[in-house]
């Protein structure tokens, strides 16, 4: 065992574990040199705050709001945890199990992760009459070690590298006989815990497809359906008051059958006063109102002239989403079919069909796949194969060279079935928006979901 990270997180609420502080130091534990530098990072947790947590460690949500959500964190911290074994003081049950739910929330992907408890090391060479109990408090007194601040995410993490050191040295322990892999486990709260985010990108789509519908001043049979469908798919959340104003106006403007341009317009007012009030990032909020702009365009199969003029006058209004997916490959495409300021039928067509497959891709972007031998895969969400180990695994045993991360040369990006069930109103990650980029500039790789890699494969 060289690499080590010492990690410790503040959570906001005991049911979901949402991260709020996260305190990591990384070193070689031969010689106690850093391999990154010791990070105090207080994370938005976008969600909220039980009043036991804030007791125990005083983060509110006022303290976090400007501060940088899980995934902008995790870009600076991923490396922390590769290739390391992780020391926590019950750090399974609370730090590992929260990072996961938080990868699991936002379609990340989970490392292999391996780590060392200093609570189940402590119960195993502690003597029990030693110690009034095993908290990291206690332990710390034991062995004369200060905390500078506990329940502060960053001053446990120090101390439980001083409680680590002070543990192998005093019971001349062989770490290596410790390690456990940690086996991420699913609950009925997990599930629950990311409904919250799938719902606010689902409502952040609909204000964008509402905008498209009322684009050309018409409202058609088909926009009024996807309006009562929408209804229908959202009811569930009828007890969170936001979307029940939402629910409540729908059933307002579709009370004699029929919906008016001002009635849209009272829609989007109320699907409006739910976004000012949720914490998302300003790209984030407006791609996904682009993806339901696009959609509610395409949903009756045709766009008009009307329709293609007023998505480039929003493209050109939003422009500062120039080099985020799909804001250049739709800009180019309205320019490429205005520029003799008509649309034909042909082009209607044809802009429909590119549109369908930017909101799809892994329906439109999948091939035939006969055999892995030879080639490049990559994986991307999690799989009802079962852990990722266990499908590269299978790939490799057939002959596959597994890729980490999507390259020009990767063959084949395949998703877990678990993940394309996020990905039906047309959203998706970032390996597929990496995947599409390459093939736009000339590559060749495949997209395609797990049950039909499994499928084909056989």
């Amino acid at each position: 065992m060289d690499k080590v990270t010492y990690f410790d997180v503040e959570y906001a609420n005991c049911k979901n574990k949402s991260i709020c502080q996260i305190g990591i130091m990384c070193e070689d534990f031969s010689n106690s040199e850093p391999y990154y530098p010791e990070l105090d990072l207080y994370i938005n947790p976008e969600d909220g705050f039980d009043d036991n947590c804030i007791k125990i460690h005083g983060i509110t949500k006022s303290k976090v709001e400007n501060e940088p959500n899980f995934p902008d964190a995790w870009k600076d911290i991923e490396k922390y945890f590769t290739n390391a074994v992780v020391i926590g003081h019950n750090v399974a049950s609370a730090d590992l199990d929260a990072l996961v739910k938080a990868l699991k929330r936002y379609n990340l992907d989970i490392p292999e992760l391996y780590y060392i408890c200093t609570y189940e090391l402590a119960k195993k060479f502690v003597p029990s009459y030693s110690v009034a109990n095993y908290s990291m408090s206690c332990l710390c007194e034991y062995f004369d070690i200060d905390i500078d601040s506990e329940h502060n995410a960053f001053d446990d993490a120090c101390a439980c590298s001083d409680l680590f050191k002070a543990l192998v040295d005093c019971y001349d322990i062989d770490v290596d006989s410790h390690i456990k892999k940690y086996i991420p486990h699913e609950t009925k709260e997990h599930s629950a815990y990311v409904s919250s985010p799938v719902l606010r990108k689902s409502i952040s789509e609909f204000y964008g497809v509402i905008r498209g519908f009322s684009i050309d001043n018409i409202i058609n049979d088909e926009e009024v359906q996807y309006i009562k469908n929408w209804k229908t798919n959202n009811s569930q959340y009828i007890t969170q008051p936001e979307i029940a104003d939402i629910l409540k106006v729908i059933d307002n403007i579709l009370a004699d059958g029929k919906i008016t341009i001002d009635e849209i317009t009272a829609l989007q007012g109320a699907v409006k006063s739910y976004l000012d009030i949720v914490s998302t990032s300003a790209v984030t909020l407006a791609t996904q109102i682009l993806d339901g702009i696009l959609k509610g365009i395409t949903v009756d199969g045709e766009i008009s002239e009307d329709e293609c003029k007023n998505l480039r006058q929003w493209l050109y209004d939003n422009i500062y989403l120039a080099d985020h997916f799909p804001f250049d490959k739709t800009i180019a495409l309205v320019d490429k079919v205005l520029e003799d300021s008509i649309i034909t039928k042909e082009e209607s067509e044809y802009i429909t069909a590119v549109i369908n497959e930017m909101l799809n891709p892994v329906e439109s972007l999948k091939e035939q796949v006969n055999s892995v031998t030879g080639k490049h895969v990559c994986l991307s969400g999690n799989f009802a194969f079962g852990q990722k180990s266990a499908v590269e695994k299978y790939i490799i045993e057939r002959g596959g060279i597994m890729d980490s991360s999507v390259k020009k040369t990767t063959d084949i990006l395949m998703i877990g079935d678990f993940e394309c069930q996020a990905y039906s109103n047309g959203t998706y990650g970032t390996k597929v928006k990496k995947a599409i980029e390459y093939n736009e500039k000339g590559c060749n790789i495949t997209i395609i979901k797990e049950s039909d890699f499994f499928a084909k494969i056989k």
